[in-house]
């Protein structure tokens, strides 16, 4: 794979740019809330595992994010699994967006699960399935490839993801795909992040809130019990984002992180993505 000043070389380069969507047509087949670039990316990651480790797609959703994937892993001589995890159930408005080409639900909550096996039916053998809340699995399926997280909607679960999955990285080769990092409701991602900036260097922003980070090397426990970020008072969590800003000064525009600190001021207390909406929703009237 090369060494880390190589990798970041690659990344620097964005050669997922190149890829074409009849590269990808398997995986385009199937609805995703990826942008096109992120989809590009997606790909692009698994055509470049030299690994046989898992792969492991947090928050899939119906397997727009896992197709992208598997379509660039059937490319290579890749002989693990990827794990899709999610709870399988959509609002309505999410299913009118997203899965339009099937019927539209009476009730919140519907099961997206057949849905999402019938649209990886393609690599059914390769994929295994973790229905329920993330903030309660458990990782017992050694090393990890790749770890695309697009779940860590609040701090808590941001915390659990990073217990649970990142001693299973592989040093030197391993990439987590921060799905949401910089959105600015979200700020415990790089608050997380920055806190464990010696064991990952942060390879490209894929606009607009995608962040890839390579492993240097796998957190300790000690390490990832200080990075917790549920437990922060408010200043300390504005003081980790201020951290990240200067430690990303470099790929990532300073006014993303002023959005973040806005939310924190805004939501004293908040630690979920969506109660900082709630109440911004609520100040608009």
């Amino acid at each position: 794979m090369g060494t880390a000043a190589e990798i970041e070389a690659e990344f620097a380069a964005r050669p997922w740019a190149g890829v074409t969507e009849a590269e990808m047509a398997a995986g385009l087949a199937v609805p995703s809330m990826l942008r096109p670039e992120e989809s590009r990316l997606y790909h692009w990651l698994g055509r470049r595992v030299t690994g046989n480790g898992a792969v492991v797609d947090l928050g899939a959703y119906a397997g727009g994010s896992a197709a992208r994937l598997l379509s660039g892993l059937e490319r290579t001589d890749w002989a693990g699994r990827l794990h899709a995890y999610d709870h399988f159930r959509s609002s309505r408005r999410f299913w009118e967006k997203f899965l339009p080409n099937d019927p539209l639900p009476d009730h919140d909550e519907a099961d997206i699960l057949p849905i999402a096996r019938r649209h990886l039916a393609r690599w059914a053998d390769r994929v295994e399935w973790h229905r329920g809340e993330i903030a309660e699995t458990r990782w017992t399926g050694g090393a990890v490839e790749i770890l695309a997280v697009d779940a860590a909607k609040g701090a808590a679960v941001a915390d659990h993801v990073a217990a649970e999955f990142f001693p299973a990285l592989v040093p030197g080769r391993s990439v987590v795909v921060q799905q949401d990092y910089l959105i600015a409701v979200q700020p415990w991602l790089c608050a997380q992040m920055v806190h464990l900036r010696d064991c990952f260097l942060p390879l490209a922003l894929v606009p607009k809130d995608c962040v890839v980070f390579l492993c240097l090397r796998r957190p300790t426990a000690g390490e990832l019990q200080a990075a917790r970020t549920f437990d922060l008072t408010d200043g300390q969590l504005m003081h980790g984002v201020r951290a990240a800003a200067k430690w990303h000064a470099y790929m990532i525009g300073r006014e993303r992180f002023q959005a973040m600190l806005a939310q924190i001021k805004a939501n004293p207390g908040a630690r979920l993505g969506w109660q900082m909406r709630q109440a911004e929703r609520a100040r608009q009237g």
